[in-house]
């Protein structure tokens, strides 16, 4: 037991050691703190003025690089699409003498064959595929002519329709993304 009682006083006296250099520690700073001469302070200033300065500008190039960074994702994302419309629009028109033939085709046949019923399936089928890419059709029929959509090809007098507006379709025109791929051709009242 008295050895327990000793150990006890030997880590008393240990922790009054300890508090005693925690003492020592902070007179030590406490004079280091009063021994900074102005010069060193001034030093100091500066030395945080200039690692501030370099901060801010590291932060400023941070900055521009992911402006920059954001700019060139919209660029590209904006040329892909370009890319993307202009191919679309490309085949497109590489595809519409096909479908006009279609049309001319089933304008020819006779109206009761199953031969016309599957060639007019086939092509319905072809107009729904180019229609979900963004394909349309630029309605003529009693519309008034708009040479931004239709392309005058003769005058017509009529007594249907007023002076201006269109009397027949010749070829159909097609409009894809707001921007005609070809203008229908048509016939105009004068």
């Amino acid at each position: 037991m008295v050895s327990e009682e000793n150990k006890n006083q030997e880590f008393e006296k240990e922790g009054l050691d300890e508090n005693k250099s925690d003492d020592v520690k902070t007179d030590e700073t406490v004079d280091l703190e009063e021994n900074i001469t102005e010069e060193r302070l001034d030093q100091i200033k500066e030395e945080l003025s200039t690692v501030t300065e370099e901060k801010d500008e590291y932060l400023n190039r941070l900055k521009r690089m992911k402006a920059d960074f954001v700019n060139y994702r919209n660029r590209t994302k904006k040329e892909k699409n370009l890319i993307e419309s202009s191919t679309k629009m490309e085949f497109i028109n590489s595809i519409l003498p096909v479908i006009d033939n279609f049309e001319r085709a089933l304008k020819s046949v006779d109206e009761d064959s199953e031969f016309l019923s599957g060639v007019q399936m086939i092509y319905k089928q072809l107009l729904d595929v180019l229609k979900k890419e963004g394909l349309e059709i630029i309605e003529t029929e009693g519309q008034e002519f708009d040479p931004q959509y239709h392309e005058a090809i003769m005058q017509l007098e009529s007594d249907d329709y007023e002076s201006g507006y269109v009397v027949e379709e010749v070829q159909r025109g097609y409009i894809m993304e707001d921007k005609v791929v070809r203008p229908a051709m048509v016939k105009v009242a004068i």
